[in-house]
């Protein structure tokens, strides 16, 4: 493989980037071979010592992805930076896709939940209409307004547990990449 062929197929691999990003990475690449040209290697022997352009373009991608999510913290772009640190290992997906399947499962089974104590007040009302007897005993009332609170608190915890998750989802994800580059380079 020659440079050209190699930057071609780093520029590829690179395609899913903004433009300005991408040409970024491709001139730190272009500079890198001019500075090893300089120093009298040829093309083969630096491109001898590099990692295959497929592989940079992956942790490039996962770096992009993991900046974008820390940036932008939302469900897309979170998903986003795991597929691209995916495609880095075979143990991204072990330690990390299925944990993450059985936590939202959790996470959905909580909501539900929350979802269902919350409207409990509009619960007991319409079950009292439906079936003709509405209920004028206030502890009924009483309870399912405590029960829509508790719907509530459930809710903000589900929320602080999605956050947590998220930023330790982050963070092993730059671990991860950290650890892969690490490996490449010994």
């Amino acid at each position: 493989m020659d440079k050209i062929t190699f930057l071609n197929e780093l520029e590829q691999e690179l395609d899913n980037l903004p433009r300005s990003e991408r040409d970024k990475v491709m001139y730190e690449y272009e500079q890198y071979f001019f500075e090893q040209e300089s120093e009298g290697k040829n093309e083969y022997q630096i491109i001898g010592a590099l990692p295959p352009p497929k592989k940079i373009g992956k942790e490039i991608n996962a770096r992009s992805a993991i900046v974008s999510a820390e940036y932008r913290t939302n469900a897309r772009t979170i998903l986003r930076a795991i597929m691209a640190s995916l495609g880095m290992g075979i143990l991204s997906l072990v330690i990390i896709l299925i944990p993450m399947i059985f936590i939202a499962i959790f996470m959905l089974i909580f909501l539900f939940v929350a979802l269902i104590l919350a409207m409990s007040p509009l619960i007991l009302v319409v079950h009292g209409l439906y079936n003709g007897m509405v209920s004028l005993a206030i502890s009924n009332y009483l309870f399912a307004f405590s029960f829509s609170g508790l719907g509530i608190v459930l809710f903000v915890s589900i929320a602080k547990l999605a956050e947590l998750v998220y930023r330790l989802i982050l963070k092993y994800l730059r671990w991860n990449i950290r650890t892969i580059k690490g490996s490449a380079e010994e």
